[in-house]
C-alpha cells in the first residue's frame, strides 16, 4: 500500500485487496471453499472501475447472508442458459456462472446466458474482466443484442431482453484488469480502506499470549514445550513467546 503524506488517496496492490475482502467474506455464511473464486470477484470489479471495494462497505450485511446454493441453472438448448440467482449477489453467483459458461462456450463454441434474481446486476460486468482467467471473451448487456458471431448458428447469438452474458472461447487471451492492477494498483479513499481493514481484523482470533501460542505451524505450551513441527533447519524464533517479559525481572 502506498500513500504519500498529504495523498487523498492509497493505492493498493492486488495482495493488499485479497487478503482484507477474504477476511471480510470469513464473516458471510459462503462456504470456505468459495471464498476465494468470490474474493476475486471483488478484486476484479475494484481493479475494473466498477462497485469494488466501495460497494462491498455498502454491501456487507446483505452479503454476510450469502447463499450460493439458491442458484438455478438450466441449459434451455446447447448453449442457451437460464439462470435464476435467487436473489443471490452478483458476486457469489459469478464463479458458478463463469464455470458453466466456459464449459457449454468449449463446447458449443458460443454460450449465452439469460439472468434473472440478481441483486446489483450491474457488477454482472466483472466477468467481462474475469473471462481471460477461464479463456473465454465475455459480453455483458442489459437488452437485446448480437454477439460476435464465430462458427456458430447465428440464431444462437441473438440474446434476449434483459441481462445477458454471451461467452466465446479466447484461449490466451491477456488478462489486462490483472496485469493493470499489478503495476498501477487499485486506487481508494483513506477512509474506505481503513474501515475495510478494521472490519477484516474482527475475523482474527483476539491477541492473547494463548493466541500467539497456537499461531503458525506450530503450538508453544505455556511452560515452552513446542508441539507440531520440529524440522532440524527450522529458523522460527519463538524466544518471544516463551521469554519472561522484562518487567518480570524489574519486579524483583
Amino acid at each position: 500500500m502506498s500513500a504519500p503524506c498529504g495523498a487523498d488517496a492509497v493505492t493498493l496492490l492486488p495482495r493488499e485487496v485479497r487478503l482484507v475482502v477474504e477476511r471480510i467474506l470469513l464473516l458471510t455464511r459462503l462456504p470456505p471453499g468459495a471464498i476465494p473464486a468470490v474474493r476475486d470477484v471483488v478484486l476484479y470489479s475494484a481493479a475494473a472501475g466498477l462497485g469494488g471495494l466501495s460497494l462491498l462497505h455498502r454491501r456487507f450485511e446483505s452479503l454476510r447472508a450469502a447463499e450460493p446454493v439458491a442458484l438455478r441453472i438450466a441449459e434451455a438448448r446447447p448453449g442457451a442458459l437460464h439462470i435464476d440467482a435467487g436473489g443471490q449477489h452478483a458476486w457469489t453467483a459469478l464463479p458458478a456462472i463463469l464455470d458453466t459458461l466456459a464449459e457449454a462456450a468449449g463446447r458449443e463454441g458460443v454460450a449465452v446466458a439469460t439472468l434473472m434474481g440478481v441483486a446489483d446486476p450491474g457488477e454482472l460486468r466483472a466477468a467481462c474482466a474475469l473471462g481471460p482467467r477461464s479463456g473465454l471473451a465475455v459480453f455483458f448487456t442489459e437488452g437485446g443484442c448480437t454477439g460476435p458471431a464465430t462458427g456458430t448458428d447465428a440464431a444462437l447469438l441473438h440474446a434476449p431482453d434483459g441481462l445477458t452474458l454471451i461467452a466465446t472461447p479466447a484461449l490466451g487471451g491477456r488478462d489486462a484488469v490483472l496485469e493493470h492492477a499489478l503495476r498501477r494498483g487499485t486506487v481508494v479513499e483513506p477512509e474506505l480502506w481503513w474501515a475495510l481493514h478494521h472490519l477484516s481484523n474482527t475475523a482474527l482470533a483476539a491477541d492473547t499470549p494463548e493466541s500467539r501460542r497456537h499461531a503458525g505451524p506450530v503450538i508453544v505450551e505455556a511452560d515452552g514445550r513446542i508441539t507440531g513441527r520440529s524440522d532440524h533447519d527450522d529458523d522460527t524464533d519463538i524466544s518471544l513467546l516463551t521469554a519472561a517479559r522484562p518487567d518480570a525481572h524489574d519486579a524483583h
